[in-house]
């Protein structure tokens, strides 16, 4: 994967996902089959510099992100697919404060900045 390949980001945690997604501002809001909002980036280092500018000015903040390689595929009016279903599986298993990275998108990042959460999933390192 370069990294220009897309990713999808899930927000999970206490706060309006929709709230959350009018905060980040680099990446494009489109609504899961779910219902559930989500966010489709160019590419894995512009979720993780949004994410990461969104969290740093709020130390109480309870929102979890999960960031998974690829872009969420249409279905009718909405969007599915298995980059929404192990990105909002990520944004669920996160603690407060945490984005966590699938395997595809810690390799496109290169390893910089990762850290492993012992499940064989990744999280930003200093997030947590």
């Amino acid at each position: 994967m370069t990294q220009e390949t897309p990713v999808t980001l899930a927000i999970g945690g206490s706060a309006a996902a929709d709230d959350v997604a009018r905060h980040l501002t680099g990446g494009r809001a489109v609504r899961a089959v779910d219902g559930r909002t989500v966010l489709v980036y160019a590419d894995a280092a512009a979720a993780v510099r949004d994410v990461t500018a969104y969290l740093r000015p709020r130390a109480m903040s309870f929102v979890r992100f999960g960031l998974e390689s690829g872009a969420p595929q249409p279905n009718r009016d909405r969007f599915g697919g298995p980059a929404v279903t192990g990105a909002q599986a990520l944004a669920d298993r996160a603690g407060p404060r945490q984005l966590w990275l699938s395997e595809a998108v810690r390799s496109a990042l290169g390893g910089t900045g990762v850290e492993p959460t012992g499940d064989g999933t990744y999280r930003l390192s200093g997030t947590g």
